[in-house]
């Protein structure tokens, strides 16, 4: 006697009954991870003028920011690269929204604190986007994420 599999949310059986849907979360998917990556590869590049922007925002010491430097952007490697892979997606789906939500939350306070940065988010590739729009940008990816995490198959969400 087959175990039953467990019944599909209504949003997994709408996906997995339309190939257009599974097609737009394919590109979705692969966006977050482009966007992750080229961030990673931004900030890989010169890890010096990332530590700075970190220490822009004044919230950590020196020594905790020159490991960030390094540290974040491999984070952001492999998530990306995992992403686009497709493997272990739920793991790199949590990653993503924990790093947007940290992102976020750095962003907020340098708002709410009046500091006038660049944001850092893609090194020095990309200057000058402030800190308002990043944020914005940040909760968008952040809706997407959640749509990527509950529109996921039975099988990722078991596995």
């Amino acid at each position: 006697m087959e175990a039953a599999e467990p019944p599909m949310s209504t949003v997994t059986q709408s996906i997995a009954s339309r190939p257009i849907l599974r097609i737009g979360r394919l590109l979705l998917r692969v966006a977050i991870a482009a966007f992750f990556l080229f961030a990673a590869i931004t900030k890989l590049v010169d890890p010096s003028s990332f530590a700075q922007q970190i220490a822009n925002y004044q919230l950590t010491p020196w020594p905790m920011t020159a490991v960030l430097s390094v540290f974040l952007p491999a984070l952001e490697l492999c998530v990306g690269i995992t992403l686009l892979l497709g493997r272990w997606e739920s793991g790199a789906l949590v990653w993503v929204a924990i790093l947007l939500t940290i992102f976020s939350g750095a962003l907020l306070s340098a708002i709410v604190r009046g500091l006038s940065i660049d944001c850092g988010c893609f090194g020095r590739s990309i200057e000058n986007t402030g800190t308002l729009w990043p944020l914005i940008r940040n909760l968008v990816l952040l809706a997407i994420t959640g749509f990527l995490w509950f529109s996921r198959s039975t099988k990722a969400r078991t596995a």
